[in-house]
């Protein structure tokens, strides 16, 4: 995720980190002149969020909801690393994804373009166990891109650019 955003002119750019967890995607954004807002499910993370960002003396508005159920307007990147690995029950909200890991991934999917400017787009990380194909076929109003991807023993990470599909492709 960092190599992709880093690739990114994100000065002046207002991004939602959805999920934020350590908040170091945040913070990375904030540092390099974005306006950003993190959310997470985990009250303690929020916490910690905002002692990082104190200081590392950035500005990061801090909201506690899962996924979008309390973000107010529209960004121009939302970005999620979202938990993934398959599971049976959410025991552990940090990875446990539900079923093939892609539960909360596909909510996210039906509710990240109301949060995107028209010209908006998300940056999205999803293993191979979560049957990324099968995603994008679910979700036929995206338009998906690939644009980072890294092997590990036992999955394949990819880094997707998630877009509104404009019906040409």
């Amino acid at each position: 995720m960092l190599e992709a955003l880093a690739e990114l002119n994100l000065r002046g750019s207002k991004i939602l980190d959805v999920g934020a967890g350590s908040g170091i995607l945040s913070a990375y954004c904030a540092r390099r002149g974005a306006e950003v807002t993190a959310s997470d499910i985990d009250v303690a993370a929020i916490q910690a969020l905002s002692r990082l960002a104190d200081r590392l003396g950035i500005r990061i508005k801090l909201i506690a909801c899962d996924l979008f159920s309390k973000i107010p307007g529209q960004f121009d990147i939302v970005i999620f690393n979202p938990p993934y690995l398959p599971s049976r029950k959410m025991h552990d909200q940090t990875v446990d994804g539900g079923e093939k890991g892609a539960s909360v991934i596909r909510r996210f999917l039906n509710q990240v373009t109301r949060h995107l400017v028209e010209d908006g787009f998300a940056v999205l990380l999803v293993s191979s166990l979560n049957d990324p194909e099968r995603l994008k076929k679910r979700h036929l109003h995206l338009n998906f891109k690939t644009i980072r991807e890294r092997s590990f023993f036992f999955e394949r990470l990819y880094v997707l650019q998630v877009k509104r599909s404009t019906g040409l492709n």
